[in-house]
């Protein structure tokens, strides 16, 4: 499942590049607010203790799996971070001027297809096999494992999986902030 949602004001309509990396950044820092862990208890309540969860160091998985695991062993990996991203660091023309975040956004989206630092396609890839095998080896100790990653790096690893036969389930795992995906393992 994706993280809760993150405590952090939504990113400013304008932004240069460095304001970008900055919202990022902040983006990163962020845990949950109460409000959100209010939701998210509600919201997991209805589903079953997990005997493990896995996730992300980052401190907005980590809330989300504390409040999903409900006291169930918990594993911080780094390795099930987002894909890290980030607008160039220079001066150009482009870079210094104010655009709209979506532009921002879909450059990432578009430099990560053209492998360009900090983490292309390739990279991603590479890190979600790890990922799986990390998964593979926690899932054959217990019945119910639980996953909490980032949407980004989920959609990459569960796209591995379905490649490799390994889960049955959705095709791509809901993004919506804290909502959990069931997979059965193959």
């Amino acid at each position: 499942m994706r993280h809760g949602r993150p405590d952090v004001p939504p990113n400013p309509l304008l932004m240069t590049g460095t304001e970008f990396n900055q919202y990022l950044h902040r983006y990163d820092l962020a845990g949950l607010s109460q409000n959100e862990r209010n939701r998210l208890i509600t919201l997991y309540q209805s589903y079953p203790v997990p005997d493990l969860v896995i996730s992300s160091d980052l401190p907005r998985a980590q809330e989300t799996a504390a409040l999903f695991g409900r006291g169930a062993q918990h594993i911080v990996d780094p390795l099930f971070r987002e894909i890290p991203i980030a607008v160039p660091d220079a001066a150009t023309w482009f870079l210094t001027r104010r655009w709209p975040s979506e532009l921002w956004w879909s450059y990432l989206r578009s430099s990560w297809f053209f492998n360009i630092p900090p983490e292309g396609q390739k990279l991603s890839t590479q890190r979600s096999h790890k990922a799986i095998a990390e998964i593979a080896r926690h899932q054959a100790q217990v019945d119910r494992l639980a996953i909490v990653s980032h949407s980004g790096f989920l959609l990459v690893v569960v796209h591995q999986m379905m490649r490799q036969h390994l889960l049955e389930g959705r095709r791509l795992p809901h993004i919506k902030f804290g909502k959990p995906t069931h997979y059965g393992w193959r």
